[in-house]
C-alpha cells in the first residue's frame, strides 16, 4: 500500500473506472441528505455497501450490525455552515460575548476523530507491513471551494476546511465543491462553464491573483 505522488495534472476528461467500489464498504458522515446524500447513492450505485453515520444512534447501530467486518472507504462528509458570530458587535455599551464555536467542533474536530479512527481501523484490517492479503482503503476529506476564496464576514467555515488541506496525500483524499484535493490533488467542483463535466484540476495548493481561480471568483 505505497504512496503516490502525480507530477501533472488529473485529466479530468477521461471516464473512471468504479468496479473497485463494487463489494467494499463505505461510511459517510452526514449522508442523509445534501452532498452526502449523492455520495451514497453513487456508492450503492457502483455496488458499494453503505453506512450512512447519522446522528441517530440506534439507526447507526443497526445499520452497522448489517455490514461485514471490514471498512474499505470512509467519507468524512459532515459538516454545518451556521451564521458566524465572531464579527459581530454586541454594542458599544456592552462587553464582547463569547462566539459559538461549533462549525469548529463539528467541521474541524470531527474530522479529527473521523480520520484517528479511520486510519486505525485500515491499519488494524490490514496489518503494518506489506502482505498479499491486504485490502485496498480510502479517506475521502469533503472541503470547499471556500478554503480558496474570499468568504465575506466568515472566518470559521472557510478556515475549517482550508484546515483540511494537511492531511491530503497518497491514501488520504479532498474533495472541494464549489457553488455548491485527490491523492495530492485538488479536484475542484465547479459549474459546468468552467469544466464540461463538473469539475476540474486546479494544480495547485494555494493561488496566486490573475489566474482561473481569480477569474472563477470574480464571476
Amino acid at each position: 500500500m505505497g504512496g503516490s505522488s502525480p507530477a501533472h495534472p488529473v485529466n479530468c476528461d477521461v471516464d473512471f473506472d468504479t468496479s473497485n467500489c463494487a463489494g467494499k464498504t463505505a461510511i459517510v458522515a452526514g449522508g442523509a441528505n445534501g452532498l452526502g446524500e449523492a455520495y451514497v447513492r453513487a456508492l450503492a450505485s457502483a455496488g458499494s455497501l453503505v453506512c450512512i453515520a447519522d446522528v441517530d444512534a440506534e439507526m447507526g447501530e443497526k445499520l452497522a450490525s448489517e455490514l461485514p467486518n471490514k471498512i474499505h472507504f470512509v467519507v468524512a462528509n459532515a459538516g454545518i455552515a451556521p451564521p458566524d458570530d465572531v464579527f459581530s458587535f454586541d454594542g458599544k455599551n456592552a462587553e464582547p460575548t463569547e462566539p459559538n464555536l461549533k462549525t469548529i467542533d463539528v467541521n474541524l474536530c470531527g474530522v479529527l476523530y473521523m480520520v484517528k479512527l479511520s486510519l486505525y481501523y485500515f491499519v488494524k484490517q490490514n496489518g503494518t507491513k506489506l502482505h498479499p492479503g491486504q485490502e485496498d482503503t480510502c479517506l475521502v476529506l469533503i472541503g470547499s471551494g471556500a478554503a480558496y476564496f474570499d468568504v465575506p464576514r466568515s472566518i470559521q467555515y472557510p478556515a475549517t476546511k482550508w484546515g483540511m488541506l494537511p492531511y491530503c496525500g497518497s491514501r488520504v483524499n479532498m474533495i472541494a465543491p464549489c457553488d455548491r484535493s485527490i491523492n495530492r490533488r485538488c479536484l475542484f467542483i465547479s459549474a459546468r462553464k468552467w469544466a464540461p463535466r463538473g469539475y476540474m484540476d486546479l494544480d495547485l495548493d494555494d493561488y496566486p491573483e490573475k489566474t482561473l481561480l481569480d477569474e472563477i471568483q470574480t464571476d
